[in-house]
């Protein structure tokens, strides 16, 4: 069963341990986007948005998620949220900003949306501010089972200049082995 068959009934509601930050990519879609994303870098410390072609990246787009800082980066604004995303998240994310994140209470994000935004904004700001790619592995678990695991990547971008003002992540999900209660 992929991540996209199940109901939103019988989705996991929440997620029970926090995001593991890993030193390289593991997930191949992950490893493909950060090729990619260090093909166009060229020299340069980040990659330039500008730089992106979404026809060289289309299979991956679903996926996706490019924010825009907000009050230098106190916050992001979403600026493509993936179709693969909002079905598996339960929730439209395009055109709000990280904290507004599982305020309507998305599939995984019900019993804590706090919780949801603080990991998100975590995640975006660490790649922001180092200026360095993040990798992330987020569980996702109801009643103490593991059902998914979320494979990660968040990259600062610049936008004509050389300093960072957008990220573009992606996160791809793969059945998980059940764990003991």
């Amino acid at each position: 069963m992929t991540a996209g068959s199940f109901a939103t009934g019988e989705r996991a509601k929440r997620i029970t341990d926090e995001p593991q930050i890993i030193e390289v990519p593991e997930h191949p879609p992950v490893i493909e986007l950060f090729s990619y994303l260090e093909r166009i870098r060229g020299g340069r410390e980040m990659p330039d948005r500008a730089d992106i072609k979404p026809s060289e990246i289309a299979r991956l787009l679903p996926n996706v998620i490019i924010a825009e800082a907000v009050d230098g980066g106190r916050d992001f604004r979403v600026r493509l949220f993936g179709t693969k995303l909002v079905e598996l998240l339960g929730e439209e994310r395009t055109g709000k900003l990280l904290s507004e994140f599982a305020e309507e209470g998305g599939a995984y994000s019900r019993e804590n949306p706090e919780a949801v935004q603080r990991r998100w904004i975590y995640i975006t700001q660490k790649a922001f501010f180092s200026r360095k790619p993040v990798f992330v592995k987020v569980p996702f678990a109801a009643s103490g089972r593991l059902y998914l695991i979320g494979h990660c990547l968040c990259v600062p971008l610049t936008a004509g200049g050389s300093d960072p003002a957008q990220t573009i992540g992606a996160m791809f999900v793969t059945r998980a082995e059940d764990t003991p209660d």
